[in-house]
């Protein structure tokens, strides 16, 4: 009796050795190709990207006046770049020469992997990235103008560091909550730049793990 599509198909990945049918892998090996190509791709672009905008960033900020902390969000940045270069590199060793499923699984661990590297840099880029915005605040003239309103309205004599402890109590307290939300974050802006594409890897993953059942 005529094999279904479904069987043929399983039979394409369960024996991948024999290529029952060849036209089915290679349409799946071409696709997975494609998937990781295009994250690789977008990875690349994102590192130019956070590169040139800490040229920007600087650039704006001695503009404005605030050179110091153009140069601190550029000190900031250039750990992420040398750890997203760091990370892409390793992409290297994923061999395209295995089986289509065993590439992407290769690939997905890489991806997690690397998300978790990402993930405990951005738990301090974040709180730091806050603190550098928040002093800078509180040291330029319209800062220290707001401060000395809020004084008359909540008089202290304990100061800490020039300035009212509820100002460092609140800053500190902030500064723990960007730290614990980093992840969090960090895992959003990802979803937002790159969800479409690992939805796409799910997928096909989930294909490829059904087929071969």
């Amino acid at each position: 009796m005529t094999k279904s599509i479904e069987e043929i198909w399983k039979d394409g990945f369960v024996n991948e050795a024999h290529l029952t049918v060849p036209k089915v892998n290679d349409l799946y090996n071409r696709q997975s190709q494609n998937v990781v190509d295009k994250l690789k791709n977008m990875f690349d672009i994102n590192i130019k990207s956070i590169l040139i905008g800490s040229v920007i960033t600087l650039i704006l900020m001695s503009l404005v006046g605030a050179p110091y902390l153009g140069l601190y969000i550029c000190c900031l940045l250039v750990p992420l770049i040398i750890i997203a270069k760091k990370e892409l590199k390793k992409t290297v060793n994923l061999s395209k020469g295995q089986s289509s499923y065993d590439y992407l699984m290769s690939f997905n661990n890489w991806l997690k992997s690397s998300i978790q590297v990402y993930s405990s840099y951005y738990k301090i880029f974040y709180p730091m990235l806050f603190l550098g915005m928040a002093v800078r605040g509180i040291m330029s003239n319209m800062g220290g103008e707001l401060i000395a309103e809020l004084v008359e309205i909540i008089p202290t004599g304990i100061i800490i560091l020039g300035q009212p402890y509820y100002i460092i109590a609140a800053l500190a307290l902030l500064t723990l909550i960007a730290a614990k939300y980093g992840d969090a974050i960090y895992r959003m802006d990802l979803d937002i730049v790159y969800g479409r594409q690992f939805k796409k890897l799910d997928e096909l993953i989930t294909d490829m793990e059904e087929l071969r059942k």
